[in-house]
């Protein structure tokens, strides 16, 4: 790891402030209450069902992020793509402290997504 102590440090009080941030917003929120909205329109219902479980389910990813992110920084491999073994440069871990990737193996992997996105709806 190339990550300097200040640095390591700067990141680990971000991944710490993401964490009690995500924990904050989970605590209110229960996922057996998204069986209990009624607004009375039954398409609005399900529109505000949807989006709460929505909103949910990125929130847990998003931990599930933070979780992966303090592990690789347990282990000394914080700014080391899990594509390529290069080096992630610390001002792209400044702005997304749980990077896994490079930010050439980020946009393979993106356009990877949107061509296979495209060709999924393509066939229909």
């Amino acid at each position: 790891m190339t990550l300097t102590s200040a640095q390591y440090d700067a990141l680990k009080q971000k991944l710490d402030a993401m964490k009690r941030r995500i924990q904050e917003e989970l605590k209110h929120r229960d996922p057996a209450q998204f069986a209990h909205i009624e607004i009375g329109d039954a398409s609005i219902d399900d529109t505000l069902q949807h989006d709460a479980m929505s909103q949910y389910l990125h929130q847990h990813a998003e931990w599930e992020a933070v979780q992966r992110a303090s592990a690789r920084m347990a282990e000394n491999i914080a700014d080391v793509c899990k594509e390529c073994g290069e080096t992630i440069p610390f001002a792209r871990l400044e702005v997304e402290p749980t990077a896994e990737r490079c930010i050439r193996c980020q946009g393979e992997l993106e356009a990877d997504d949107r061509r296979l996105h495209l060709n999924t709806h393509s066939t229909m």
